[in-house]
């Protein structure tokens, strides 16, 4: 076979950490080629130690046959080898156009020219079908469109080799049909792509070949059409898996939230639905369908133009803040984990009391030995891997990221809880636990409020599911009285109320 990466007997350690453990991989050139395994498999850290990030202990990586094992970040990308990063690397004080030339800034004379490099950005957005203001600054715009920002990045290189780590988890479906497009024409040009995903319906979509990775190790790699689905699930978790949706039984109560004619100018047009304790209602619908806007109206971080909010039977004024809806009973499991649902550079144990501090004392005054006692305890009901309450945020995987930005919000009951793309990026194991803890909560008599642009997660563990388009509900309906071809055609703005 046409290898155009190979690596050979990767190792790499985190102090007792082992990440890599003897990797050998081929990836083969002008294929797209699906890397998978469960969070912290090892995945992210070799595609870190392709791009010169981390140098391996031990091994040896070729591209072409040339052994560049060690070099510079710099050197890689002008060999041919781009990495767009699950975390996105973005300036927010700077433009998109100046975000976009990072990567190549133009330079006349060592001075910077940014209006020099626009025609060339333009026409990798072009390229991608992806317009935006190259003016704006990057940091206003929302997190789907940073994806393509950093994209577009990548192609000023015009790669021999773009690896996408889970590039589709803050993508709706369009703009993830947008992205399959690109990756179709990059590979009809003869560009190699290593897609890096936890949704197994894309990789089956778009991917060439599977490569399995489970705990540091690579377990198999076998072309796409020769691997069902079960031995894939299997190979990376070590086990089967009986269901990817645990849904639960819980007796749903009374109203709890009802929202009436939500108006804001730019997103919302006259939202109103309820919802009950015990309930698990979805919001549907593609990027800028308004779902995230409404959890932030509820939350207090947006102000709506119109409309009412009433909670607990309460009506909130809409000049209400989060210390107040915290306050009420309101929990919020925002969209971006690294930017609004953690403090990155603290350990596990100081982000799991964060929100609920008095839990950590005793008399009013801060208890280490009561923090502890409270973050081991969530960490083992959490199954946060590691295990240690000292551990870094910045060091775990997404996956175990988002147990702990869930696991905050578990201090103490609160009777809503807001989730916006809670299981985004997160691995299919994860996944179930996360389901698992959805359960929990509303079998403990709370409410959940989900955000999603999974059609399966909604089918599998809603209870009801209200569909937006265009800042609008188009459709309502529980699980069992639709179909996700159905739910897909109000999504795209098909359906007989979508206008």
């Amino acid at each position: 076979m046409n290898a155009i990466l190979q690596m050979r007997n990767i190792h790499k350690s985190f102090g007792a950490t082992r990440a890599l453990q003897g990797v050998d991989l081929d990836i083969l050139r002008g294929q797209v080629n699906a890397v998978v395994g469960s969070n912290g498999a090892g995945k992210s850290t070799l595609m870190k130690t392709l791009a010169g990030i981390y140098r391996p202990d031990e091994g040896k990586i070729f591209l072409d046959g040339q052994d560049i094992t060690g070099l510079t970040p710099l050197k890689l990308q002008e060999l041919g080898i781009q990495v767009v990063h699950q975390v996105l690397n973005i300036v927010g004080s700077m433009s998109v156009l100046e975000n976009i030339l990072l990567a190549n800034p133009p330079l006349r004379h060592g001075v910077l020219q940014w209006k020099s490099g626009a025609d060339t950005v333009r026409a990798i957005l072009e390229r991608i079908d992806f317009p935006l203001d190259l003016r704006a600054p990057a940091g206003a715009l929302s997190v789907s469109q940073q994806q393509f920002v950093i994209l577009a990045r990548a192609l000023i290189h015009q790669p021999k080799v773009l690896v996408l780590d889970e590039p589709t988890a803050r993508l709706g479906m369009e703009e993830t049909q947008k992205l399959f497009s690109l990756i179709r024409t990059l590979k009809a040009q003869g560009t190699t792509v290593i897609y890096i995903s936890h949704r197994l319906d894309e990789i089956y979509t778009i991917c060439d070949r599977i490569s399995i990775f489970r705990d540091g190790m690579h377990v198999l790699s076998r072309e796409t059409d020769a691997l069902g689905e079960a031995e894939l699930v299997q190979a990376m978790l070590g086990k089967r898996m009986e269901t990817f949706f645990p849904k639960v039984q819980a007796s749903i109560g009374e109203e709890i939230l009802r929202v009436e004619n939500l108006r804001d100018p730019k997103t919302l047009n006259g939202v109103g639905f309820t919802v009950r304790s015990g309930e698990i209602v979805s919001l549907v619908g593609a990027v800028g369908a308004g779902k995230t806007e409404i959890l932030e109206c509820l939350f207090g971080l947006r102000k709506a133009d119109a409309g009412q909010i009433v909670f607990r039977g309460k009506p909130l004024g809409r000049s209400h803040g989060a210390q107040r809806a915290i306050g009420m009973g309101m929990a919020l499991i925002p969209e971006d984990r690294a930017l609004q649902g953690m403090i990155g550079d603290y350990a596990v144990r100081e982000n799991l009391s964060s929100v609920d501090m008095p839990q950590a004392c005793h008399l009013g005054v801060f208890s280490r030995a009561r923090e502890d006692r409270l973050a081991q305890g969530l960490v083992h009901q959490l199954d946060v891997r590691p295990n240690d309450i000292h551990y870094r945020m910045t060091g775990l995987s997404g996956g175990n990221q988002q147990k702990v930005v869930v696991g905050k919000w578990l201090t103490s009951d609160y009777p809503l809880y807001l989730m916006d793309e809670v299981t985004a990026g997160v691995d299919i194991e994860a996944k179930a636990e996360i389901y698992k803890i959805i359960g929990r909560i509303v079998q403990q008599g709370s409410a959940v409020l989900l955000a999603t642009g999974d059609i399966e997660e909604a089918m599998g563990i809603s209870d009801r599911i209200i569909v937006l388009y265009k800042g609008r509900i188009v459709h309502e309906c529980t699980p069992s009285q639709t179909t996700k071809d159905s739910l897909l055609a109000y999504i795209m703005g098909g359906g007989n109320r979508a206008q």
